[in-house]
Parts: structure tokens; C-alpha cells; sequence
């Protein structure tokens, strides 16, 4: 029996249509004709867009997919109509309504739905990804629960300019058991920021009755856990919403912080063309057709006077009219050119470009050769300084007395920039990263912070399949300034706390990745990237920092001379740190050190090195290292990531794919074994790559047959 059968379930609605019958009056005395009248044309356009392209989907002229929401058009009207353009929205794979309730033309949604070229996104997004950051519509997030973590980010944005926005975050009953609902509603609780977060409970979570999957079936109750108000609303009645919402509003805009409402709708259709609903029964979508929002509003304004029959009538042809039109329109709209499906400019806002190849490091005066660690808090500090929108978030990063986050790069900060820009979050990675990309489409640049790269699989949705498409999928009218870092590496840590997941994010685009070796790329390469306009992942082994008193096995002496001037290195330069004629060998980390040293010791035998630091392997500097591989005709690659999958395997592709008849050898890679890494220092070294491995893999190119050549020493 589901759970709309049951008789608590049927008391508590007649209950509820008892308390409404007080809420219509007042709110049709204070609403008046003309905007009520409005509210029941919206919802039609709604309920007619969505039957229309229902049945043009049916007929194979729309692409893609589309998912229904017949039946809860009170529930997008309701939420949407109080607000401001510029408040925001955060919407969900079924966005039709919310977007048509924000103030998007039914012409451009329904020729986006269509792919055409005047659509809303110019066709990128298509049904499941409707927005227009103009009206303040975030496109619309296809994975369930992946709005409620960024929602608090844009709210955060919207608090720190000061002028009484908010933002209401849709989200289906399936969504609140998802991690990204306790992060996200827990987040926006604990800084009091400004949002509504709509659930719009139907009942089923695809076909799974709601209350098959949660025991506490109550949602509005959920919202006593993070100490904020929670309230359940009738979600077929559109008056009822709107004076929930009006409250709930009402509280963000003046510092009450957010607010849990569960919208009890009903969608009409299964969840897809291919659901039958062969798991409702016919008693319970009768039940919920009877209590239809668009006929119980047009018999609500009669009733009480507010409009006649006739005047119902016309505004419902008129709301029909107006879809019959944005079909003409859709259907005529060109499609878009091939070519602005590969627009570099779409998916970055700033494209990967060729620069000069950075030159070796100059030595410079004793007191100006920083470490890695002083290097970033230098140039982090900088931008700070320049840039009051850069703002940092992590944990531990800004208690007074505590850290300066897990390896103290950040100590002083909070004491010099105050913690509303130095901001200390709960143990919530999907929130951090959600808030970093909502508040950096609100206009903020966003330093989030991770103690180990490790916790990045926490929130992988939010770095892949937002951060890196949210711009691609707005046409190019987001940007997400947002720079992630992250130590990485072995260290005795094991196998949770010691990988290196850079190499994963190569095959994300519209993320880039910057790999620090060395202090004057720290401080030059952190400022270049809380500057760019797209996404950044920084990526720093944690054996490299060269903080005082962190004397660690395997770490190296990596200060640089770090001038005092306000420089900046390229995005996507590499850096050549020893010029050389017959070999040519990538690393970075460790391994770059390792490599140096190599070619310290076989200059001595008369062959000639070039090493060179890729520093950004996304964008990748190709140019200038085909360039060297042109000129040496041999090339190592040299990381401490895993063999199989490295960075290293896409750059020998490439680098056999197009400088074939240029090599004289076939490309080496030394890497990590391919398992795990263990504690044991021991068996940490039997997994991880040597100076010894880069050796011979030189070697093995310079005799040009794949196989090394006896050495001097007599070693192999």
C-alpha cells in the first residue's frame, strides 16, 4: 500500500485544506486580481510546455531525454514567484517548471530542449540542463542531490555583497538521502546563510516508493537535526507555497539564515518515457489528479471573488497561446554550427595557449631562497592582499592558535584578513568544494583547501561533474574561479593518505592542473592560478614543502631564490630546468630531484640531459616539449603516480604518435608499481620509482634498441 493510501497520510491533507481556505483570502486580498490571475497563467504555460514537448519527444523531434513534472506546477510557481531576479535557483533533472517560474522565456527553454540555437544554453544543456545565469537560473544539475552543496556557495556570495539575496535550492524527496544533503544543509545551517532549500517530496524516487528507502518519512522534521526551521506545505496549492516561501524568504534575506521546506506534489508521469507506473495504483493518482493545482486555483479565485469564470478562462487560453507560439519558434530556430561544440572558449574562460618554455632558475641572495611552503603562504598572502574576493576555506585553516591548515601554509592569515575570508568549515569535502563552486559563480574567488589529496574522491561529483562542465554547459556564460590544493605523495602515511590523483584529471576538461616542485613556481604558479578564470586543482607533495622543522625520510632541499616582485608564471608553461642535447626527461616532485641529479652524474660521462618540469599537466605545454624531444630524439617520462593511467602514458602517446620518425628510441616511463602504497619504509621503497630506475631508463633510450647497455660500473 503506498503511503498516500494511508488514513494519516489523507487526515493530515484534509486537515491541510481546512487551514488554506484562511490562507486564500489573505493572501488573494493582498495578492490581487491581476497577480493572481498571473500565478494561474504561469502554471499553465508550465503544465502546456511540458505536455507539448511531451508529445514532440514522443514524435521524435526533440533529442535527448526528457523527465515530466506534470502535477507539481504549484510547487515551481509558489517557490519561484517571490523572489527577486537576482535571486538564484538551483534546479534538478526535471527544471522545466522552476526555470519557467524564474522568468525564462517559454521561446528560449523550449528551443534549448530543441538544440537549437537561440536555446538558452545554445544547445548544450538541453531538458536536463536548463539555466540563464542572466535571471539568476544556475543550469540545472542532473545528479540527484548535486544542487544542495553549491546552493550554500552561491548564498555565501550573494551574504558577502550585502544586498539581501537569496537563493532557493530545488531538490526531490530521493535527494535527502544523499550525503550531499546533510553537507549542504548542515553548511548553510552552521554560517546562517541565506537559503531556501525546496523539497519537492512526490512520493517516489524514480519508482521506489519514499517510503520503502527512509523510516523518518517526514522530511520537514529532518531540518530540527541542523537546528533551522522546517515546515510542509501543501505543494498543490500555490497559494499555500507562496506564503510558506514568502516566510521562508522573508527569514534569509534578513540574517535568519535557511529554511527546509518539504513541498508534498505529485507528478502526473512516471519518472521517464519508459515508466509505465505500473507501480501506483489507480486510487492514488485519482486522489492526487482531484486535487489538481491549476483547477483548484481557477476554482479558488471564483469562489472568493477574486476573478470570474470568464476571466479564469482567458488567462488559461492565454497561457496556452503563448506555448503554442514558443513551438513555432523552436521549430524554426537553425541549429547551432558544429563548431561551437569544440569552442575552447566554452569550456575555459580562459583556453590553454602556447608560451615561451619558463628558462632555468636563477640563484639568488641567501635570505630570498623560501621553501615551498613559504613560497605559497607569500604569494597566497599577495593575492589576498590585492584581491578582497579571494577567499579561503578549508578545515583547520583559520582557529586562532590552531594550524594554519595540515601543513601550515596558512599561518597568520586568518589574524591579518579576519575568518569571514579565512573560513574554517566542517569535515565536509563535498560541502567545501560545493560552496567553493557556488560562491565562485556568485563572484567570489574560492581557495578551498584539502588536507590530503586522498579526500578529493570525497567529492569528485562536485569537481567532475560541476566544476569542470557548469561553464560548458551555460554556453560559456558561467565561470568558476576556484583553485583546490592539496599535498600529495608517499610518506610513511599508507595507502590512504600517500596517493597521486593528478593523472585522473587529465580526462576532465574544463579542469586544470598545476603541480608544484619548486618555491618559485609556488609562489609564481599559486598566484597565476587564483587568477585564472576556470577551475584549478594545485597539486604539492607533502615531502617537498621543506617546512622548518619537518626534516622527513625522502624529503629534498627544495628552496628557490622567490623574488620579492609581484611575478606571476604562465598558466600551462613548463619549465626547463637543465638544458641538454641527447636525452630528454620529464619529472616532476621527487622525481624531478632524482632526475637532476642523474644528469649531474652522466654529464660526467660526456652525456648531455635536458630535464625539463611540465608544472601544468593540464593544459599541457606540448609545444616546447615535442619541441625538446625534436631536438634529442629520446625521451624519459618520470612521476611518482601509478605506471598504468599516469600522465606519463598520455604524454608517450602523444610523443610516439606524432615524433615517429623523430625518435630514436621507444619512450621509457618510470613510475610507481601499480599496487597500493604500504607504511613500511621498506616496502614504501620497493613501490615507489628510484634515481636508479630513471638511470637505466636513460640508458635504455640512449642504446636505441629498448634494452639498457652494460654501464662503466659494470651495473645494469
Amino acid at each position: 500500500m503506498s503511503s498516500i493510501e494511508s488514513p494519516e497520510v489523507r487526515e493530515s491533507f484534509e486537515a491541510a485544506e481546512d487551514r488554506a481556505r484562511g490562507i486564500h483570502r489573505t493572501m488573494l486580498e493582498r495578492l490581487g486580481k491581476d497577480e493572481a490571475l498571473g500565478l494561474l497563467q504561469r502554471m499553465v504555460e508550465i503544465r502546456w510546455f511540458e505536455q507539448t514537448a511531451y508529445l514532440r519527444y514522443l514524435q521524435g523531434e526533440i533529442p535527448g531525454t526528457l523527465h515530466q513534472a506534470q502535477g507539481q506546477e504549484a510547487s515551481a510557481v509558489g517557490v519561484c514567484s517571490p523572489l527577486r531576479r537576482s535571486d538564484w535557483i538551483t534546479s534538478t533533472h526535471r527544471p522545466h517548471g522552476h526555470a519557467l517560474a524564474k522568468g525564462m522565456s517559454p521561446e528560449v527553454a523550449l528551443a534549448e530542449i530543441y538544440g537549437r540555437e537561440s536555446g538558452a544554453l545554445g544547445g548544450r544543456g538541453g531538458s536536463m540542463h536548463l539555466g540563464d545565469p542572466d535571471l539568476g537560473i544556475l543550469p540545472s544539475i542532473a545528479i540527484v542531490g548535486g544542487g544542495i552543496t553549491i546552493a550554500p556557495g552561491l548564498a555565501y556570495a550573494l551574504q558577502r555583497r550585502g544586498e539581501g539575496d537569496v537563493v532557493a535550492c530545488f531538490f526531490g524527496d530521493g535527494a535527502v538521502n544523499e550525503g550531499a544533503f546533510h553537507e549542504g544543509v548542515n553548511y548553510a545551517a552552521v554560517k546562517r546563510l541565506p537559503v531556501v532549500f525546496a523539497c519537492e517530496n512526490n512520493l517516489y524516487g524514480a519508482s521506489t516508493p519514499f517510503h520503502e528507502t527512509t523510516l523518518n518519512v517526514d522530511i520537514a522534521s529532518k531540518a530540527a537535526a541542523y537546528g533551522i526551521p522546517g515546515e510542509q506545505v501543501d505543494g498543490m496549492d500555490v497559494l499555500a507555497v507562496r506564503e510558506a516561501m514568502e516566510r521562508a524568504v522573508e527569514r534569509a534575506r534578513t540574517g535568519g539564515g535557511p529554511t527546509l521546506l518539504e513541498i508534498q506534489t505529485y507528478r502526473y508521469l512516471g519518472h521517464s518515457r519508459g515508466d509505465s507506473r505500473g507501480y501506483r495504483t489507480k486510487d492514488e493518482e485519482a486522489f492526487w489528479k482531484g486535487r489538481d493545482p491549476i483547477d483548484q486555483l481557477s476554482r479558488v479565485l471564483v469562489e472568493e471573488g477574486t476573478a470570474t469564470e470568464d476571466e479564469v478562462k482567458a488567462t488559461v487560453d492565454a497561457g496556452k497561446a503563448v506555448i503554442k507560439e514558443a513551438l513555432k519558434f523552436a521549430q524554426n530556430d537553425p541549429k547551432p554550427s558544429p563548431e561551437s561544440a569544440v569552442d575552447p572558449s566554452v569550456v575555459y574562460a580562459a583556453p590553454p595557449r602556447s608560451v615561451p618554455v619558463g628558462p632555468v632558475l636563477e640563484p639568488g641572495p641567501e635570505e630570498r631562497m623560501l621553501t615551498i611552503a613559504e613560497a605559497l603562504r607569500e604569494g597566497i598572502e599577495a593575492e589576498m592582499q590585492q584581491d578582497p574576493t579571494v577567499t579561503l576555506l578549508g578545515e583547520d585553516v583559520g582557529v586562532p592558535g590552531g594550524w594554519g591548515g595540515a601543513f601550515a601554509i596558512y599561518l597568520g592569515l586568518s589574524e591579518k584578513f579576519g575568518r569571514d575570508r579565512v573560513v574554517d568549515t566542517p569535515i565536509s569535502e563535498k560541502a567545501i568544494f560545493g560552496v567553493s563552486i557556488g560562491a565562485a559563480i556568485g563572484g567570489l574567488k574560492m581557495l578551498p583547501d584539502l588536507q590530503y589529496a586522498d579526500f578529493v574522491f570525497e567529492g569528485m561529483d562536485e569537481i567532475v561533474n560541476e566544476a569542470a562542465k557548469l561553464r560548458y554547459m551555460s554556453g560559456g556564460r558561467v565561470q568558476v574561479p576556484m583553485v583546490l590544493r592539496s599535498p600529495v605523495g608517499s610518506s610513511q602515511r599508507g595507502a590512504q593518505h600517500s596517493q597521486l590523483p593528478e593523472s585522473m584529471f587529465l580526462n576532465v576538461p574544463g579542469i586544470k592542473v598545476l603541480c608544484i616542485s619548486d618555491a618559485y613556481t609556488a609562489k609564481g604558479g599559486i598566484r597565476a592560478a587564483l587568477r585564472d578564470p576556470d577551475p584549478v586543482l594545485v597539486f604539492e607533495h607533502k615531502l617537498l614543502y621543506g617546512s622548518k622543522g619537518r626534516k622527513e625520510a625522502g624529503s629534498v632541499d627544495t628552496r628557490a631564490f622567490v623574488p620579492e616582485d609581484d611575478y606571476v608564471t604562465e598558466v600551462g608553461q613548463a619549465r626547463l630546468r637543465r638544458e641538454g642535447t641527447d636525452v630528454t626527461v620529464l619529472a616532476t616532485f621527487r622525481e624531478l630531484y632524482s632526475a637532476l641529479a642523474v644528469a649531474e652524474e652522466l654529464a660526467e660521462r660526456g652525456v648531455s640531459v635536458e630535464v625539463i618540469d611540465p608544472v601544468w599537466i593540464a593544459p599541457f605545454d606540448w609545444d616546447n616539449i615535442l619541441a625538446s624531444v625534436r631536438k634529442t630524439r629520446r625521451l624519459v617520462i618520470a612521476h611518482e603516480g601509478h605506471l598504468t593511467g599516469g600522465w606519463g602514458a598520455e604524454v608517450a602517446a602523444r610523443v610516439g604518435s606524432e615524433l615517429f620518425d623523430v625518435l630514436a628510441a621507444p619512450v621509457q616511463r618510470v613510475a610507481s608499481k601499480d599496487v597500493p602504497m604500504p607504511m613500511a619504509p621498506w616496502l614504501e621503497e620497493a613501490v615507489l620509482p628510484t634515481r636508479a630506475d630513471i638511470a637505466r631508463a636513460i640508458d635504455t633510450v640512449l642504446a636505441g634498441t629498448g634494452r639498457a647497455p652494460e654501464r662503466k660500473d659494470g651495473q645494469q
